[in-house]
C-alpha cells in the first residue's frame, strides 16, 4: 500500500472541508417533505411509543428515531436542527469511502472515490433530508469493514463488533438487513476468506436467532393479501437502470443524456479493462448489484421498490468508477481527464440545482400564502389528509380544518356531495390545500364539486403543492 504522504492528508483534509461546506450550503433552502416531517413526528412521541416500534411490525427505521431524539431535544427543531444530523454523516461517509478505495485498490482510486462522493448530487440530496439514509451509507460501510477484518483475522470481539454493527443496520432501515446475504455473498467468491467459514456461521447464528421473533412479525405483514406497500412492481432492468441514473445524477434530471455518457464509460472501464483490480471489482461489483437483485426477488412478493432503500450501493458505484478512471488514466490520460471533468462538472450543476431550486413538496410557500389571507369563518381541507402534519408544521396556529371524503372508491364517490355539503357548513369560504391527490381523489372529483358549490377566488401554485380559495354558497 502506497504511503500516506503529507500532501495526500492535506489534499484529503481540503476534500473533506470542500464536502462539508457544500452538504451545509442550502440545507434548509427546501421545504421539508411529509417524510422528513415524519422524522420529527416519530422521534418526538413519547419514549414508550418510540422503543415500541422496535418489535412493531411495518415500522422502519426505529433506531434512527430514538438517535434523533436526544438531538432534536438539545438543537430544536427547525429546519436546519433537523437536517443537520444527516449532513454530519454525510461528511462521515467520505473518510470511509477512502478507506475502502485504500483497501480494495489503491491510494489513486480512493482519492477520486472520495472526490466522487464530495460532489455527488444524489448523496447530497439524501446528506440534506431529514431521513435515515445517509447514516444508513455510514453504518453498512462499517458494517461490511468489520466482516472484511473478522474474516481476515479472526478474535471474537471482531466478530462482536460484527455483529453490532450488521444489527443496527436493519434498525436503521429494514433493507439494510440484505446486507447479510451480501456478506455471506463475499465468503463464498473470495478463497482466503473461506477457512473462516464456522466462526462465520456462529456469529450469523448469533445475529440471526434473537431476531427471528421480529423476522416472522415482519413476515406475517409482507405476506398479508390486504398489506399494500403503496410500491408499483418494477422489473430488475428497470431497477437498474433508475437506480444507476439516480445514483449518478441526483435528483434534477440530466439537461441532456449525453452527459450520462461519461459515467457509462468508466463504468465499462472498471468491469473490462485489465488491471490489479480483480479483487476489489468483484467484491464492489456484488455490493453494488447483489442487493439490488435480493430486492427484486422481494418485490416479486410485495413491490417494495425505491431507490433510496439502496442508496448503501453507492460507495460501490462510485469505487467502480474511481477504478475505472484510474485505469483508463493509465492508457490514455487526457480522455480519463476529459471524462471526470464532463462528470464531475455535471454533477456539481445538479447539486446545485438542489440546493437553489424548490423541489421538495413547498408547503412552507404554501402556508406563508395562506396564513396571511385566511379569515376565522373559513375551512382549511387538506387533500391528501396526510399532508396536514407538514402543512401545520409551517402554520401551527388555530384554525378550522378538515380531511375530505375519500374519493377513489365508487362507493364513497356516491356518498361525496352529501360528506362535502356536511363538512362545509357554517363556512363561507374554503382553503383547498392540495399535494399527492391521486392517492386520495385521483378523478379530481372534489374540486369539481368546490367549483360547482362554489367560487374559485384565488390559486396559488408551489412546487408539488396548489392553494385554492373557494367562497361557498356561490356559482
Amino acid at each position: 500500500m502506497a504511503r500516506f504522504s503529507s500532501r495526500s492528508r492535506l489534499l484529503l483534509l481540503a476534500l473533506l472541508l470542500a464536502a462539508w461546506a457544500w452538504r451545509l450550503h442550502g440545507l434548509d433552502f427546501q421545504s421539508l417533505w411529509r417524510d422528513e416531517v415524519d422524522s420529527l413526528r416519530f422521534a418526538t412521541r413519547p419514549l414508550a411509543q418510540v422503543l415500541a416500534n422496535f418489535t412493531r411490525p411495518g415500522e422502519n427505521g426505529p433506531l434512527y428515531f430514538l438517535l434523533l431524539r436526544p438531538w432534536l431535544m438539545a438543537a430544536g427543531t427547525t429546519e436546519y436542527a433537523l437536517r443537520f444530523p444527516s449532513a454530519l454523516t454525510g461528511l462521515l461517509a467520505l473518510p470511509l469511502i477512502w478507506a475502502w478505495g485504500r483497501r480494495l485498490f489503491d491510494q489513486r482510486v480512493a482519492f477520486v472515490a472520495v472526490l466522487l462522493l464530495a460532489v455527488n448530487p444524489y448523496h447530497l440530496w439524501y446528506s440534506q433530508e431529514a431521513k435515515m439514509y445517509s447514516l444508513l451509507v455510514v453504518v453498512v460501510m462499517l458494517a461490511l469493514w468489520a466482516f472484511v477484518e473478522a474474516v481476515e483475522r479472526g478474535r471474537f470481539w471482531r466478530w462482536a463488533l460484527w455483529l453490532a454493527l450488521t444489527s443496527i443496520c436493519f434498525y436503521i432501515h429494514v433493507l439494510g438487513a440484505l446486507v447479510i446475504p451480501l456478506q455471506a455473498l463475499w465468503l463464498l467468491i473470495t478463497p482466503r476468506w473461506r477457512k473462516r467459514w464456522r466462526a462465520y456461521a456462529a456469529a450469523l447464528a448469533a445475529l440471526v436467532l434473537p431476531y427471528l421473533p421480529l423476522v416472522w412479525w415482519q413476515w406475517k405483514l409482507l405476506t398479508n393479501p390486504d398489506f399494500r406497500t403503496g410500491h408499483p412492481f418494477v422489473s430488475l432492468p428497470r431497477m437498474l437502470l433508475l437506480t444507476s441514473v439516480a445514483q449518478v445524477q441526483g435528483i434534477p434530471r440530466a439537461p441532456s443524456t449525453f452527459l450520462l455518457a461519461a459515467p457509462i464509460f468508466l463504468l465499462l472501464a472498471a468491469l473490462f479493462l485489465n488491471g490489479d483490480y480483480k479483487t476489489g471489482r468483484r467484491l464492489t461489483l456484488t455490493w453494488w448489484f447483489f442487493p439490488l437483485l435480493a430486492l427484486f426477488g422481494i418485490s416479486l412478493a410485495t413491490p417494495l421498490f425505491t431507490d433510496r432503500y439502496l442508496i448503501w450501493t453507492l460507495p460501490a458505484m462510485l469505487l467502480l468508477l474511481a477504478s475505472g478512471a484510474v485505469l483508463t488514466a493509465r492508457r490514455n490520460r487526457w480522455v480519463a481527464t476529459a471524462l471526470m471533468l464532463l462528470l464531475i462538472g455535471f454533477q456539481f450543476w445538479n447539486g446545485w440545482r438542489e440546493t437553489t431550486v424548490p423541489i421538495k413538496s413547498d408547503f412552507r410557500s404554501a402556508a406563508a400564502y395562506v396564513q396571511v389571507r385566511r379569515s376565522s369563518d373559513d375551512l382549511t381541507m387538506f387533500l391528501m389528509p396526510y399532508i396536514r402534519h407538514t402543512y401545520r408544521y409551517y402554520d401551527p396556529s388555530p384554525y378550522a380544518w378538515t380531511d375530505p371524503p375519500y374519493a377513489n372508491r365508487q362507493a364513497d364517490i356516491e356518498l361525496l356531495p352529501q360528506r362535502m355539503e356536511s363538512l362545509i357548513k357554517g363556512y363561507s369560504g374554503l382553503w383547498l390545500i392540495e399535494s399527492e391527490p391521486e392517492f386520495y381523489d385521483r378523478e379530481g372529483r372534489i374540486r369539481a364539486w368546490l367549483q360547482q358549490n362554489g367560487k374559485l377566488e384565488e390559486e396559488a401554485h408551489f412546487a408539488r403543492v396548489s392553494v385554492y380559495y373557494y367562497r361557498l354558497g356561490e356559482e
